[in-house]
């Protein structure tokens, strides 16, 4: 439904200009090759990045300005970084570490909070300089990709005995950008072990066999495959035997065999998804067979997946 209202005024009235807009007393720059970083969810050590703010003086009364960062995205008290990367950072001030210049939420600079630069005597001092650092906690859960997260800059200008009313800035001016890269580390036991043995020892007579079993540990930042692979398919003395004891395998819980593919989604920082591989035999089995050492080798293989990643976990035939 439409309405429409006309009206005829007989009388002359002067035009109004609309007010122009206040423009900002000052800009806020920072290279984006120093506000990116490499992060790795896995690693141990905070990354640690030196970056350099670069402020313009664009009101020429300005004799300094006072500012903060703040995350315009954050959610729940995180400073997420974009929508998936690493929930948590902070930006320090080099000059003073210990005063709070990156806020969340509503909070405005104050004289309790911010960096506070001065401007010296025009044209030389209409651009500063100053110091600060990025900061991002190890252990993070972040998935292999680039996230991106403008920095919003609040701020007000000093001028001789006054100061400007509250400001912001947004945009790629300041933007803080961290690289997850793909990943995908696997150990037996400890980190850097590439080997480990199911060992039954001497297999008697008479009893029960028990299962045993190994932990295999990975860390993956992608969705990932384990290929499964038996080199002689049961327990043997050598290649040229022609009986062997076979054997029941169990990744994750699940039964599998020469062949077998399992697919699992990105694992959990910092520790990582621990793969339990049990192995049974048969008592009856092994009394079928003369006496000896019997052995086997299995090799898993972890490969990226292809695709999407799937639900939470791990399942076969991925």
């Amino acid at each position: 439904m439409k309405t429409r209202l006309l009206a005829a005024i007989g009388a002359c009235a002067a035009v109004v200009a609309p007010a122009a807009a206040s423009a900002a007393c000052a800009s806020f720059e920072a290279s984006p090759a120093e506000l990116t970083v490499q992060y790795d969810p896995f690693g141990r050590a905070t990354v640690d990045r030196v970056f350099t703010l670069r402020i313009r003086r664009l009101d020429p009364a300005a004799t300094g300005v006072r500012f903060v960062f703040a995350n315009p995205d954050a959610s729940g008290g995180r400073s997420r970084v974009g929508r998936y990367g690493p929930e948590d950072f902070t930006i320090l001030w080099n000059r003073d570490q210990g005063r709070r210049v990156f806020v969340l939420g509503a909070e405005q600079p104050n004289p309790t909070n911010g960096a506070y630069v001065q401007f010296a005597a025009a044209p030389a001092g209409n651009v500063v300089t100053d110091v600060f650092r990025l900061q991002l906690p190890p252990g993070q859960q972040a998935a292999a990709g680039t996230y991106l997260q403008p920095m919003e800059l609040r701020f007000f200008c000093t001028t001789a005995g006054d100061s400007t009313p509250p400001d912001f800035q947004t945009g790629s001016q300041v933007a803080v950008q961290v690289e997850v890269p793909q990943r995908i580390s696997s150990y037996i036991g400890s980190i850097g072990q590439r080997r480990g043995a199911i060992d039954f020892g001497e297999l008697g007579a008479g009893g029960g066999v028990a299962p045993r079993s190994l932990a295999v540990t990975v860390q993956a930042t992608v969705p990932y495959t384990i290929d499964i692979h038996k080199e002689r398919r049961a327990l043997r003395r050598s290649d040229e035997d022609s009986y062997g004891i076979p054997y029941r395998m169990r990744l994750s819980g699940v039964e599998v065999d020469d062949g077998s593919r399992m697919a699992c989604d990105v694992t959990q920082a910092p520790t990582g998804r621990v793969h339990p591989v049990e192995v049974a035999l048969s008592q009856r089995d092994v009394a079928s067979v003369p006496a000896g050492s019997y052995s086997d080798t299995v090799t898993l293989t972890f490969l990226p997946r292809l695709g999407l990643a799937g639900g939470a976990g791990c399942a076969i035939g991925g």
